[in-house]
């Protein structure tokens, strides 16, 4: 015992003969998996990791309401009347039971048709004029009666709208598959459209949705009985808004209409008080859940209601949210990073749809394309085709989050400036960069945060330099 008891005195003093000749440094543990938070996340030239969260850009003042439910309802009013049909320009609601044939025909042919044998692939093969004869039988021209009568209904799911009747994806390159040239535009769920025609083949209506005609399936809508019926739908007194990137409804073996329905941000659903709805849905009590009613189509095309439950938690607004900037710059950062989809592709968006899905959940009905958005009455223009980039800085620095930016082709959502560099957030396709070589590309197909002045077009300009049109909607 003495013995033992003599080593751990002479450790102990070699020990302290150590420390007192040099200071030994603290021991720090380092985490195994503590890594810098953008070492895994590729950015932008000029983006740091703190730009891509919403606190970066949001200020105290940005929390003053913009426009009030009243005037946003004044701005839609104003500017619904989108569609070309009979010789003037009618709103969505504005169609009646019975319209004539020829301003049908007029509406089928008035959409841009490619010349699609000697310039596109299908479906990643070549293919010959027959195929062109094929879908022009299709669309059933001679079919259109004198006068046609009007049904009227919503889609039941997210889908494209199509040029031509058919699922077929066309585009330039063949192994190009985010571009189909067959799609016209897409429509959210649980949208109101007026169906004009029928493909002969019998799976393909011919509709008008808001400010846009073109083909959906048949099988993703659903017929109401009447117009009034039809009008009734679309003003529901109470309402959920999805708000999040997407909410996807649960798997329901109950209801296979609306079992796993993927829904996009913007997404608008009748909202049912508990006294009214069943306490038990889909052999699932209903508690903790907002309980909504969606429309369904039952198997001869009809609609009909089903209750769906919607998580208490869910990235949801029970009515419309508050538009002020700060709310527009939370709901834009929630899709960044997200598959760009060219016009509405693949459950995902192009830059004028994500602008419409955001706004949307203000209570906006923007218009699908980028040309219709910046022709709105309500905004505040600023036309910069012509000046410098000076001139655009300086409107920049006094311009609000959510602004909008455009040039020819493409529209952008500003966030603000920093380090007196403007940055904005868009889906984009193809970009070029200040740090690529000369004339080097990129696929880039996603949802980015984006340096004005250091995202190139193919030709080498900057955006800030390209940007035409400056808008604020206030």
């Amino acid at each position: 015992m003495k013995k033992a008891l003599s080593v751990i005195l002479i450790i102990c003093a070699v020990l302290g003969c150590l420390c007192s000749c040099r200071r030994l440094d603290p021991i720090v543990l380092t985490p195994r998996n503590k890594v810098p938070e953008d070492e895994y996340i590729r950015l932008a030239p000029g983006v740091t990791r703190e730009m891509t969260s919403a606190e970066y850009w949001q200020k105290e003042e940005y929390n003053s309401t913009v426009m009030s439910l009243p005037q946003i309802e004044r701005f839609n009013k104003e500017n619904n009347k989108l569609i070309s049909f009979g010789g003037k320009s009618i709103a969505l609601n504005e169609y009646r039971e019975t319209v004539s044939g020829e301003d049908v025909k007029r509406l089928i042919n008035s959409i841009p048709l490619d010349n699609i044998e000697t310039e596109f692939f299908v479906n990643s093969q070549q293919i010959g004029s027959e195929y062109r004869y094929s879908l022009n039988q299709n669309i059933n021209t001679d079919g259109i009666p004198e006068r046609v009568n009007v049904k009227f209904g919503f889609s039941t799911e997210r889908a494209t709208l199509r040029k031509y009747p058919t699922a077929d994806y066309a585009n330039n390159e063949y192994d190009d598959l985010f571009h189909d040239e067959f799609i016209m535009s897409d429509y959210m769920p649980f949208a109101p459209l007026a169906v004009l025609h029928e493909s002969r083949d019998g799976l393909w209506y011919f509709v008008s949705l808001y400010g846009v005609s073109g083909w959906i399936e048949k099988d993703k809508t659903a017929i109401c009985p009447s117009r009034s019926d039809w009008l009734r739908r679309q003003e529901p007194d109470e309402f959920l808004i999805v708000t999040g990137k997407n909410l996807r409804l649960a798997d329901d073996p109950y209801c296979p209409q609306l079992s796993g329905l993927l829904l996009p941000m913007g997404t608008k659903m009748e909202l049912v008080s508990r006294k009214e709805a069943p306490e038990s849905i889909g052999s699932r009590y209903t508690y903790g859940n907002y309980i909504v009613r969606l429309p369904v189509r039952l198997s001869d095309g009809s609609i009909s209601d089903a209750y769906s439950l919607i998580p208490s938690n869910s990235d949801v607004s029970k009515g419309y949210m508050p538009y002020n900037f700060n709310n527009v710059i939370s709901l834009a950062l929630k899709l960044q990073g997200d598959a760009y989809g060219w016009a509405g592709s693949f459950n995902s968006n192009d830059c004028s749809g994500i602008i419409r899905e955001i706004f949307l959940c203000f209570g906006f009905e923007m218009p699908r394309r980028a040309g219709q958005q910046i022709s709105l009455s309500g905004f505040t223009p600023v036309d910069c085709s012509q000046r410098a980039d000076y001139f655009k800085m300086e409107t920049l620095k006094n311009s609000p989050p959510g602004t909008f930016i455009y040039y020819q082709g493409h529209i952008m959502i500003y966030l603000g400036m920093s380090n007196s560099e403007p940055f904005v957030l868009s889906s984009v396709g193809t970009i070029s960069t200040s740090e690529a070589k000369q004339g080097e590309t990129f696929r880039v197909n996603a949802v980015m945060i984006s340096s004005l002045q250091r995202t190139l077009r193919k030709n080498g300009e900057s955006w800030l330099t390209s940007a035409e049109k400056i808008l604020t909607l206030e």
